[in-house]
């Protein structure tokens, strides 16, 4: 039986993709293991699933001083000589990066240690460390198809980003969505909390506001005191978005390539407000692609007021239009999943 690892941590965005790809293995007879950070959101989420995870000691160093810059490259090769201790011992055919700062030194393990390899990029800018990895992996799986900054792109094909199973692409009711992504949004908590007032008179509208451990106790304070009379649910995080997602149409989110590929493949609309510090302004390009099939609209964070938040957000609930497009800005990710599933079997 063919084995296959995939190297995946940091953020839910990385580590649904990279288990929705491992479901599909396992259900097609591929011995599927997971790598990633110990008592992480990774190794949690993959151990919930019933794969075998494989702790890494990974961590990661934050500060552009000259000191953190040199500790950081002796911890990834530290990191990568951990990476080929366990490719010795599991024996794996392929190997599978799916992003985060976890991902990149298993896969450069596998290089070296001339093990096939891929790695995902689901943003529609490549990062920095994708880039350098695409020069010598094997195989490169794009989420958009109109991927920018790609080098090696011969190598590369188009599979869309992988979502849970149980996602019902079909269901959809009167309802909205404030998230962050999993580690949340201070500004949109705030900016969200401002205006429950304006909400009220939308008695059909149903609230879920994910936002984030930090500020789930300040934002549950606000709606205590401001939410009578709203239809409202409060989480800190939610693991089982797809019940979420059958319950509302309107998403006001950051613009992270999970996020955007559940919006996009579950017909939703969205407001979206794309981090302003994320690396190579990433987030931007992903809400620009999505917002070409006429279902939302970006809103600056630094420009972004009270009241041109409610304007939007009254827009979308007032009127049900979606602008007329054919975009198709991301791959079909079933039929992404088999190509992935052929390559790793050549």
């Amino acid at each position: 039986m063919c084995k296959v690892l995939i190297a995946t941590g940091g953020t839910g965005g990385h580590v649904f993709p990279a288990i929705a790809l491992g479901e599909f293995l396992k259900k097609n007879n591929v011995n599927t293991v997971f790598t990633g950070r110990k008592n992480s959101v990774e190794e949690r989420l993959v151990k919930e699933k019933n794969f075998k995870f494989i702790n890494i000691e990974a961590k990661r160093f934050k500060g552009e001083n000259i000191f953190n810059k040199i500790l950081t490259i002796f911890k990834m090769i530290f990191l990568v000589f951990a990476g080929l201790k366990i490719l010795h011992r599991e024996n794996v055919d392929y190997i599978i990066g799916t992003g985060g700062y976890v991902a990149a030194p298993l896969v450069f393990a596998g290089i070296l240690k001339g093990v096939k390899t891929g790695i995902c990029e689901q943003n529609a800018f490549m990062g920095f460390g994708n880039r350098i990895l695409s020069c010598f992996v094997n195989d490169i799986f794009l989420t958009f198809k109109k991927t920018f900054n790609v080098p090696m792109r011969y190598k590369s094909m188009v599979t869309g980003n992988f979502i849970r199973e149980e996602f019902e692409r079909d269901k959809s009711e009167k309802g909205i969505l404030i998230f962050g992504g999993s580690q949340g949004a201070v500004k949109i908590n705030e900016l969200f909390c401002s205006i429950l007032d304006e909400l009220k008179k939308y008695d059909n509208i149903k609230i879920f506001h994910i936002t984030g451990e930090r500020d789930f106790e300040k934002v549950k304070r606000v709606y205590d005191e401001k939410g009578k009379g709203l239809n409202y649910e409060i989480y800190p995080f939610y693991n089982k978005m797809f019940e979420i997602f059958k319950k509302i149409d309107l998403v006001i989110s950051r613009a992270g390539a999970t996020s955007i590929s559940e919006i996009y493949y579950n017909n939703k609309r969205a407001i979206l407000i794309p981090y302003p510090y994320a690396a190579d302004n990433h987030q931007w390009f992903n809400a620009m692609e999505f917002c070409k099939t006429g279902r939302g609209v970006i809103l600056k964070e630094k420009n972004l007021t009270k009241e041109k938040f409610i304007k939007w957000i009254k827009f979308f609930i007032d009127n049900d239009l979606r602008f007329k497009s054919n975009y198709e800005p991301i791959g079909n990710f079933e039929k992404g999943k088999s190509m992935i599933l052929e390559k790793i079997r050549k």
